[in-house]
């Protein structure tokens, strides 16, 4: 069990890694929506100006939805950062699984993996790569109590005379 959780947390922690890189990438760009659309702008302005079709679009996108957007973009390049920091975890519980060392800190990376996937799950969909991260941090916690349970030593008990 542990070497099948390490196994599988190392190979989500490897989709969270590209998965938190969009998250990151995607969420500087939406956080700074409106320095992208003032240098968009500057260089149509540049270039010649805005047709009429274009510039009725531009209108359209008012003050109020480029905050929505740029503060979306603030919690999905936050995300991407829980996340980087979830790939971290991982693969140090893996490798502590392997071990068979620190049980305390393998159950906090395998809570921390499932909280990951749950919350992608919600900003997202559901889709195969989610699978990986709630197995993986199912079995890494299932494996963590083993190893607690293992480590403990049965009382000892006085025989009566």
């Amino acid at each position: 069990m542990r070497v099948a959780a390490g196994v599988i947390l190392i190979l989500a922690a490897i989709i969270d890694l590209f998965v938190s890189i969009g998250y990151i990438t995607v969420g500087a760009v939406a956080a700074n929506a409106g320095k992208v659309e003032k240098a968009i702008e500057k260089n149509v302005r540049e270039n010649g100006g805005i047709n009429a079709a274009d510039q009725r679009s531009i209108d359209k996108f008012d003050s109020t939805q480029k905050t929505k957007v740029e503060k979306e973009g603030g919690g999905l390049l936050l995300f991407g950062v829980f996340l980087l920091v979830t790939v971290g975890t991982s693969i140090a519980a893996a490798v502590l699984l392997f071990m068979q060392r620190r049980p305390t800190f393998i159950i906090v990376a395998g809570s921390l993996a499932i909280l990951g996937e749950v919350v992608g799950i919600l900003l997202t969909k559901f889709g195969v790569s989610n699978v990986f991260g709630l197995a993986g941090g199912l079995f890494a916690i299932i494996a963590a109590v083993g190893i607690q349970n293992a480590s403990r030593v049965p009382p000892t008990v006085d025989a009566v005379v």
